[in-house]
């Protein structure tokens, strides 16, 4: 072994001295090496003893389980990791999608085409409210340590936060973004909750006459139910009002990806794919909604609910009808990790249209061709693309039996943008996958 010559290092090495048997010496040494290499970043080596035996509790799974790995400054917290800081900024929750590309593969999501909205957040520095939000009280954007490459804006008890958006939401539109609570696992109120709504736009901040909402509660204690309702107090009188069983409690403080879709008068609400309400009359036909609103209520002093990726796009996909007819096809709605190949669970929607698709046509091949934004050099992107595109072509085959053989790959990185990389909705149309038959 190694000489332990830090501070944490020597912490390392006592705990294998504890370790006890081989085998599960190897295991913790994985982990504890890659504990080391974080700290050793962050400077960790003035931290007190009772700070790194923190540390040490969580990379060991003495915090329940729930901690999913990468480093934190604690300064104490819930049972279960979820942690803050001290004044970094950074905030530690976990994260397992596995279940949620389970689910994807069985729903029937699939995002809008065309965006008309995205946010990251990425335009934004740490600590400020971002530059294209309203709030009629306070919020701020954080990095959590198990991805600090993702900002979350924190949003705060009873408060309305709204985006800005750059005209009236169409006839069918859709909206998905990332959502996770902090510090919720105890003396959370049964009254809490997290709200969506589409209001009618006449006045900021306000949900006005004509609105809609579905509620997602975090309380861990028991099972809540999740509601939906639509009003319209111009004439139409409630239109729906409807609970489910569902249970999110885990969700909730994992994260997880919330999905609507608004088609005419139908409104859907999906949680990680799976479908919480399909209300066929809850939107008022005769007019466009004008705002997206989020809204918070009973969360504590030390509790919030985070969120990011915002993203806002109309009209259904047709990959089919686009591929086959015009020879080419480029989606948006194939997403994946901040600067990585790994698709995000929601992609596998549009992934399995496109698979269906190409199954039907079995005599043309496709070329699948990665694209980035300009973030990062272009040997960077150009790479970075080529591993998207082989990343798309592996879930095609093995996760919805396309023949491999029909399916080749490219990536051209950030040489061809079909917008300016000067904002994080024109970076997020760069992000793009393109087949084109052969």
């Amino acid at each position: 072994m190694k000489t332990c010559n830090t501070l944490v290092t020597a912490v390392l090495c006592a705990v294998f001295a504890l370790a006890g048997a081989p085998q599960a010496e190897a295991q913790i040494w994985k982990k504890l090496k890659k504990k080391a290499e974080d700290a050793a970043t962050r400077k960790l080596e003035d931290k007190t003893k009772e700070e790194t035996e923190k540390a040490m509790d969580t990379i060991l799974g003495n915090d329940g389980g729930t901690n999913s790995g990468g480093s934190t400054e604690n300064t104490g917290g819930s049972d279960n990791g979820d942690t803050s800081s001290t004044g970094s900024g950074t905030e530690t929750i976990p994260n397992n999608d596995t279940e949620e590309i389970t689910m994807y593969k069985k729903s029937d999501w699939v995002p809008g085409e065309d965006i008309i909205l995205f946010d990251d957040f990425a335009d934004d520095p740490i600590g400020d409210f971002p530059q294209l939000w309203n709030t009629k009280g306070s919020g701020e954007l954080i990095t959590l340590s198990d991805d600090p490459k993702q900002k979350w804006l924190k949003l705060y008890n009873d408060t309305w936060y709204e985006p800005d958006l750059p005209k009236d939401l169409p006839k069918d539109f859709t909206v998905e973004f990332d959502l996770r609570s902090f510090n919720m696992t105890d003396g959370v109120s049964q009254t809490a909750g997290f709200y969506v709504y589409f209001g009618d736009g006449k006045k900021p901040l306000n949900i006005g006459k004509r609105w809609v909402y579905s509620y997602l509660s975090p309380y861990p204690d028991w099972v809540k139910a999740q509601n939906i309702k639509s009003v319209d107090n111009n004439g139409d009188g409630e239109l729906a009002n409807g609970r489910t069983e569902k249970d999110i409690r885990q969700a909730f403080q994992n994260g997880m990806h919330v999905a609507i879709s608004v088609k005419g008068r139908r409104y859907r609400m999906y949680v990680n794919g799976e479908k919480f309400f399909d209300a066929p009359r809850a939107i008022n036909e005769n007019e466009n909604f004008g705002a997206i609103l989020f809204d918070t209520y009973g969360i504590g002093d030390e509790q919030a609910v985070l969120i990011t990726n915002l993203r806002v796009a109309e009209g259904l996909p047709e990959p089919r009808e686009k591929l086959f007819k015009t020879g080419s096809y480029s989606t948006t709605a194939i997403t994946f990790d901040v600067d990585s190949d790994k698709l995000k669970p929601e992609a596998y929607g549009i992934l399995k249209e496109l698979a269906t698709a190409i199954k039907e046509t079995q005599e043309k091949n496709i070329l699948i061709v990665g694209h980035t934004d300009s973030d990062g050099s272009d040997a960077h992107n150009l790479e970075l693309s080529n591993r998207r595109a082989i990343s798309v072509k592996n879930a095609l085959v093995h996760d919805f039996g396309v023949d491999a053989s029909r399916l080749n790959t490219k990536g051209k990185g950030e040489s061809e943008p079909v917008a300016s990389n000067d904002t994080a909705m024109n970076k997020a149309k760069n992000r793009r996958t393109e087949f084109i038959v052969q």
